[in-house]
């Protein structure tokens, strides 16, 4: 049994998540007020036109809050919205309000709660969903979201979840972004230029300060910024180049924040370990978004390239230059995603075709005084999957660049 720090008054335990799938009925409210009043509408009954005009107003300056940055402020308004109604809307602004504050644990295990208790919603229920499929839990990702078909096949956030379940392109939009079931951060901090677009994604550094990021993502000139899962977003300018890497290091204007202490492995991991990589999907915009972790297990040595080059061996949705980091089964960093070998060359062999990873120990010995702290276990300790993307919320950037 977990128990989560919920909404004040609420005291509420939850099975674990893998046990979360056998919920039934759809959750979660329209997108219109109007939609929201029918939804809604049993809440409504006896309470006075102040009280409604106090929920309204609770509402509207949680999603203010959550607009500027403010969690916080946003925390404080949904949970007094939700001492006076429990109801789906509510509580997927406090859904929300988790993830813009890097919780992914407390805000999926709370979207179970949400999926399952309001029967008469489906955003919820996608939402939920949403979240499994970027953690990596794709076949009770799958799950949920059939149960949101079978509910309401023709509401648009389902065909559109659907549509991106298909594709692997986990990006929101369209319906996808209306409140308050939007399926993406906020952008906050420096704002970027209107034509800006995601190009690949980084690794933050222990310091906050710097990150690494594939050399083909970036242009030889333009303007430069990083993102991460909780929609921070601040200027970076490339400090070096390794070309034998084939990566940049970033210098961000300002920092971000890390994880915590950061840990990365003694040694470089063997082939067929398990491990999980991180990746923004790319769309050719610079709209905010949650990272996508995938599990697997880490491929061969390419032949014809350097030792420190390595098949990735986890299959990862899009294509593109990659640049996330990759975690061993402890949360240790054990390298970095790259995308294929001679992108966009005919005639490769599979091999060099596919997606390949660089080494941790090529990674410290290249730029190990802004790394974070070297493990002592021989061995990972297993931690949950969950704690692995809440971390790379953090450690995970989008890379937006502009064209001068």
């Amino acid at each position: 049994m977990i128990i989560r720090r919920w909404p004040l008054g609420w005291a509420v335990a939850l099975m674990s998540v893998a046990a979360s799938s056998t919920i039934a009925g759809p959750a979660s409210t329209g997108v219109s007020s109007a939609r929201h009043q029918a939804h809604d509408h049993h809440h409504e009954v006896g309470s006075t036109p102040s009280s409604l005009a106090e929920r309204r107003r609770l509402l509207a300056k949680g999603e203010s809050c959550l607009r500027t940055g403010n969690v916080e402020c946003a925390r404080q308004a949904f949970e007094q919205a939700a001492l006076q109604a429990h109801a789906a809307h509510i509580e997927l602004g406090i859904l929300r309000t988790h993830m813009q504050a890097g919780e992914y644990r407390q805000a999926l295990g709370f979207a179970a709660h949400t999926a399952g208790v309001h029967a008469d919603e489906v955003e919820g229920r996608v939402f939920y969903a949403w979240l499994l499929n970027l953690g990596g839990q794709v076949s009770m990702a799958e799950q949920t979201l059939k149960q949101a078909e079978a509910s309401e096949p023709d509401h648009p956030m389902v065909k559109e979840a659907r549509q991106r379940f298909q594709t692997g392109a986990l990006l929101a939009d369209g319906a996808l972004l209306s409140l308050p079931a939007r399926l993406a951060p906020f952008a906050t901090g420096v704002t970027v230029s209107r034509d800006a677009r995601t190009v690949g994604t980084a690794l933050l550094l222990a310091d906050g300060r710097h990150a690494l990021a594939p050399r083909a993502a970036l242009p030889s000139s333009g303007s430069i910024w990083v993102r991460n899962g909780l929609g921070q977003t601040v200027a970076a300018v490339m400090d070096e180049q390794d070309e034998s890497l084939g990566l940049v290091l970033l210098t961000l204007v300002q920092s971000l924040p890390v994880a915590g202490r950061e840990l990365v492995a003694p040694r470089d991991a063997f082939p067929g370990s398990p491990a999980f990589a991180l990746d923004y999907q790319k769309d050719g915009t610079g709209r905010p978004a949650w990272p996508v972790m995938r599990p697997g297990f880490l491929g061969m040595p390419v032949a014809g390239t350097a030792p420190s080059v390595r098949r990735l061996g986890i299959e990862l949705p899009g294509h593109g230059p990659r640049g996330g980091p990759v975690y061993d089964q402890g949360g240790r960093l054990v390298g970095m995603a790259l995308g294929q070998g001679g992108e966009g060359a005919v005639g490769l062999p599979n091999a060099m075709a596919a997606d390949r990873m660089i080494l941790i120990g090529a990674l410290r010995q290249r730029f190990g005084e802004r790394f974070g702290v070297q493990s002592v276990e021989s061995k990972p300790i297993p931690s949950g999957t969950d704690e692995l993307y809440e971390r790379a919320m953090k450690s995970s950037l989008q890379v937006l660049v502009a064209s001068p």
